[in-house]
């Protein structure tokens, strides 16, 4: 019986009983985990508010190395990005950001750069205006760390770099075609070459000046329609946490 010691980040958490739940951790050192926490859905229970989601943490749990559920045993609050929760847009980005990890990561596959990265846009997030380009950096960058990097500066089907007004984009093979190979290379969309621009700087620039990237409203649909739809392809299903966020962003 192994006992171990992580700062981790709580993806969520589900009820298991009357006074019991599963935290599913997304840990620094071990990857993603999930962790049985004895009482902790009483008033007075050990864990307290560590156990909220979006919370990075430090824990102790144990258990046998390969089994499916640890038993934790104790949690400190590290940081609660409090700032989170007073503002309902950025709490649900949040949230969906926390999602798309917990879809990504399988367990048990340490993935500090994808951790990091996670907590770096929780500290964008406090600061930054432009949530829609944050959505948009989240999605394409995270897919990248999860190994579904989009190719951008080649075409798929030539070895020229993508050129011309139109261009086309395949998910299916994971990146840009140039105008020149559009007729013979089957496409699921066409974009523009603005959008392949913004989309470069996207996968280049630091998270915590996303807020400087200025896109401009004729071409925000349509590098969602890439970003966006690069995820849901790859997941094969739609997140439960996207369309939320899309109806409050229209109100």
């Amino acid at each position: 019986m192994g006992l171990y010691s992580a700062k981790a980040i709580v993806l969520r958490t589900i009820n298991l009983s009357e006074t019991d739940k599963l935290a599913i951790l997304f840990t620094e050192q071990y990857g993603k985990i999930k962790c049985a926490a004895k009482a902790a859905r009483k008033v007075k229970s050990r864990f307290g508010a560590a156990l909220e989601p979006l919370s990075f943490i430090s824990v102790i749990y144990f258990g046998k190395e390969k089994q499916e559920i640890f038993n934790l045993n104790h949690s400190d609050v590290i940081r609660s990005f409090h700032w989170l929760r007073e503002d309902f847009s950025k709490f649900y980005t949040a949230i969906y950001f926390n999602e798309l990890m917990d879809n990504l990561i399988q367990e048990g596959q340490p993935s500090p750069e994808s951790f990091r990265f996670l907590l770096d846009a929780f500290e964008a997030l406090k600061n930054t205006t432009e949530l829609e380009t944050l959505r948009r950096l989240f999605e394409i960058r995270i897919m990248a760390l999860s190994g579904y990097s989009p190719r951008l500066n080649q075409c798929l089907s030539c070895p020229r770099i993508p050129e011309g007004n139109l261009l086309g984009f395949s998910f299916r093979m994971g990146g840009v075609v140039c105008a020149a190979c559009l007729r013979k290379t089957r496409v699921e969309i066409n974009i523009r070459a603005g959008t392949l621009n913004y989309l470069k700087k996207l996968m280049d620039m630091d998270i915590q000046h996303c807020q400087r990237l200025k896109i401009p409203k004729t071409l925000e649909k349509e590098i969602e329609s890439v970003t966006h739809r690069l995820v849901s392809y790859n997941l094969g299903r739609e997140l439960r946490s996207y369309p939320f966020i899309k109806q409050m962003a229209s109100l």
